[in-house]
């Protein structure tokens, strides 16, 4: 679904589809900050793939190969300027991070910043898994509404989003749910219509709610692996950057 139609679906589900109540934006224009009907549409994208991806579904992880420069990696650096499918970058959950040693790959932990012994310096190959917080900031009218990083479609090689009719759906009702407190007025069949899209998403048989498999649970990890701790830093004063995942060493004595 693209902004323009998702401002559309919003607007009817609250029975204002000429605008009477809530104006958006000009017809064409792309995500406007300052309209209510954006941000309406951006607060309902945060809260519903935060929700579904906190119940354990995995449709909108991405897996990134990267390199740590100076034992950091700054998540920012996705961003291309005068490229739409460059955002999101903020990462909304690190679901693990794996470091490579030859051909394969070894899960490492997380540590807290307090807990720090050692940071890295070094450059180290890694493997991320990450949901990103879904970000609208600069997107045209008639593109998807972007939850996550892009990805070539594979049947006609275009770089977009995969589509989930469904959770589109469930966006724009709660979008809907963000904007009726201006006339404090009570809606059951929008509030029923919100926990039946969020049961369909949660419960869909092609986006599980499960555990890892196969299991890493008696896999053998080569000593090196062992050494290495990460965290993540929404802003970290040291490199002066934001959104940085950095690299640390541990000592066993």
């Amino acid at each position: 679904m693209n902004l323009e139609t998702a401002r559309k679906m919003t607007l009817t589900l609250i029975d204002d589809p000429d605008g009477q109540r809530w104006t958006p934006p000009a017809a064409g224009a792309s995500f406007d900050s300052t309209n209510e009907v954006d941000l309406a549409i951006q607060m309902a994208a945060q809260e519903c793939v935060s929700n579904y991806c906190n119940l354990g579904g995995d449709f909108f992880d991405a897996v990134l190969n990267i390199a740590s420069a100076n034992g950091i990696y700054n998540f920012g650096s996705l961003f291309v300027a005068g490229d739409p499918s460059s955002r999101p970058i903020a990462p909304l959950m690190i679901r693990s991070v794996n470091l490579r040693q030859g051909q394969s790959y070894y899960n490492i932990h997380a540590i807290r910043e307090k807990d720090v012994e050692v940071d890295m310096d070094v450059i180290q190959d890694l493997k991320v898994r990450v949901v990103f917080t879904p970000d609208f900031t600069d997107l045209p009218a008639a593109n998807p509404l972007r939850y996550s990083r892009s990805i070539k479609d594979p049947y006609t090689g275009v770089q977009g989003q995969l589509e989930w009719a469904v959770f589109d759906q469930w966006v724009c009702t709660v979008a809907a749910k963000h904007l009726t407190p201006k006339e404090n007025e009570g809606n059951t069949q929008l509030d029923e219509r919100i926990m039946m899209l969020r049961d369909t998403c949660m419960t869909a048989p092609e986006n599980p709610i499960s555990v890892i498999f196969p299991s890493t649970r008696n896999r053998t990890v080569v000593p090196g692996a062992l050494w290495y701790r990460w965290s993540y830093a929404a802003r970290d004063t040291r490199s002066n950057e934001a959104f940085v995942l950095r690299l640390h060493r541990v000592r066993f004595w």
